[in-house]
């Protein structure tokens, strides 16, 4: 049995039981309490749905919840991340193992690692708009390491393996050698030498166009930074920044404005230098510091709050607009979020 809140295309919302779903079956059998208050049984038919939440068995509080690219089930190990635009203008995140535009429905699973939902399942008739990307093995298949159809093999070997890397399945399957993934490996590497906005072009997530047009914004507003402005006109989400420099310099990621941050670590940096550095502290683990940066590539930063705490650092990668909401937050003293 599996806890589902349903979106129906009437625009009305139910939150309830669904005893057995299968998208080979025209309707399915939905447990909810009526508008009298009452137990009811109906029979819901695939077609009078916009999208089906099938929701987490434990929900609670937003805590910090850390996402690796390489393995992570929100992301890492699935092949395509959709944008999905409904005929009500509802918009969804999510990735999927795969897509076809002439199925009647396919499942979403949030990128978000916070989110209420385990996966999405959408109807394709109320969408308008699917905006399609992949998002793992853009490197190998650029060089021509690998070709596609390589490479979604991979994928679904990956999506049964998911502890291991997509990298060592490919060695491993003789898809390609030790020396190919080397130096596969190595050009990304030089690629996390680029800025932020050549990454989301080389990403496939904007145009040069949309790229020129914000860094014409910033030259004219030198106190706007590159990413926000991106946000604000809406060619990216923060969360699509985040998984872009988390792939690219191998972090974890996290959604601050989900996350309830410690007040034992917000303290231990002073507010003064978090801004500063541009940084969150997050968490306290032993003597470990978790920190979100929205700049992954400054080495400076871990060498700073290091010298500043005397711990050590392990960065995570947030979105820059969201760690100045927390700071402006903490200055108030409101450590205990979610910063939105």
């Amino acid at each position: 049995m599996s806890h589902v809140l349903i979106n129906f295309l009437s625009g009305e919302e139910a939150e309830g039981n669904v005893l057995y779903f299968s998208t080979d079956k025209p309707s399915f059998h939905f447990q909810c309490i009526s508008k009298t208050g009452q137990p009811e049984t109906r029979s819901v038919f695939l077609s009078t749905v916009r999208a089906i939440h099938f929701l987490k068995k434990t929900f609670g509080a937003p805590s910090l919840r850390e996402e690796k690219i390489q393995n992570s089930i929100y992301a890492g190990t699935l092949a395509f991340k959709l944008m999905v635009e409904f005929d009500n203008g509802q918009v969804l995140h999510g990735s999927a193992n795969k897509y076809n535009p002439n199925d009647k429905g396919f499942f979403l699973v949030p990128l978000n690692p916070a989110d209420r939902s385990d996966r999405i399942y959408v109807n394709a008739r109320a969408v308008k708009n699917v905006d399609c990307k992949r998002l793992i093995g853009k490197v190998l298949v650029d060089q021509g390491k690998i070709t596609s159809e390589q490479l979604k093999e991979s994928l679904r070997m990956q999506q049964e393996l998911r502890e291991k890397k997509l990298g060592a399945i490919l060695h491993e399957e003789a898809i390609i050698s030790k020396k190919q993934l080397e130096e596969s490996l190595e050009h990304q590497k030089t690629q996390t030498k680029k800025p932020l906005g050549e990454i989301l072009l080389d990403a496939g997530y904007i145009t040069r166009g949309q790229l020129d047009y914000a860094l014409d914004i910033q030259h004219r507003n030198r106190t706007k930074k590159l990413g926000m402005i991106l946000v604000e006109l809406k060619y990216v989400t923060p969360n699509d920044i985040c998984m872009v420099l988390a792939t690219q310099f191998h972090l974890p990621w996290i959604d601050l404005s989900r996350t309830r941050i410690s007040p034992e670590a917000a303290r231990i940096l002073p507010v003064g230098v978090a801004f500063r550095l541009g940084v969150l502290p997050i968490e306290l683990k032993g003597k470990t510091l978790v920190v979100a940066t929205s700049r992954p590539y400054d080495q400076s930063i871990t060498e700073d709050v290091t010298k500043i705490t005397s711990l050590e650092v392990q960065l995570v990668v947030a979105y820059e607009g969201h760690i100045e909401d927390a700071l402006k937050e903490l200055i108030k003293g409101e450590v205990a979020g979610p910063h939105r």
